[in-house]
């Protein structure tokens, strides 16, 4: 599996954001959250082949989205923050990917386990003002105290490849429990578009969201 999108609701189009590696591997295979179907996008992409921008969207017409029955919704562009910038340096930051040692294809469905994953930034200096890393120690992984002992086992945490392409949340959980104040998952802000695995470092980079954010703002979605 090469990695992981997302639908999201951009300049009144609905869009699907993914790393621009993870797209040109062959194409795109996606589906929908509520649905085991799969289908193959054919159309046109966005991307920048500069080795600094690793993105590609792709227009989500009516007929894709409405090809079969699915609970899923897009992000809508409002959710994304201005920029990366934690109130509390600590902060809890989340995604939802694909991993491929958890997905299986077959007859057409894709079986996939999605990883939610909550961790936090890696403090200190970084030579790449455009990125953030987050901590991936997969021997330090735990479960939630309400996964199921089937899910425990047949989830796997030791390889973090097909994340490429998921969307990193500022929860912001830390800052509204510092400020006394009530926090939802509706406080979550997009803050990143995560890109790969260092190995050197043994954490995931990510993409600041106002680089990404002006990425998009220069794509005419006309060509799509």
């Amino acid at each position: 599996m090469a990695g992981t999108g997302s639908y999201v609701d951009y300049r009144d189009r609905r869009v699907l954001l993914t790393c621009q590696h993870v797209q040109e591997e062959g194409g795109v295979d996606f589906r929908f959250f509520g649905s085991n179907k799969v289908f193959k996008h054919s159309g046109p992409w966005a991307e920048d082949r500069r080795l600094s921008v690793d993105a590609a969207i792709a227009s989500m017409g009516d007929a894709a989205w409405s090809a079969t029955t699915h609970k899923a919704s897009a992000i809508p562009y409002e959710r994304f923050a201005p920029a990366h910038q934690l109130a509390v340096p600590e902060e809890l930051v989340f995604f939802r990917g694909f991993a491929g040692e958890n997905a299986n294809y077959g007859f057409g469905e894709h079986q996939a386990s999605g990883t939610g994953y909550c961790s936090q930034e890696k403090q200190g200096s970084i030579s790449d003002p455009s990125i953030f890393e987050v901590l991936w120690e997969p021997q330090e992984t735990r479960f939630t105290d309400e996964t199921d002992p089937a899910t425990r086992l047949a989830m796997k945490a030791q390889d973090p490849g097909g994340f490429s392409g998921s969307l990193v949340w500022n929860t912001r959980y830390l800052e509204h429990m510092a400020a006394g104040r009530e926090w939802s998952p509706e406080c979550a802000v997009v803050t990143g578009l995560l890109r790969r695995w260092d190995t050197a470092t043994k954490t995931l980079l990510v993409w600041r969201v106002e680089h990404l954010r002006s990425w998009l703002g220069g794509i005419n979605l006309k060509n799509l």
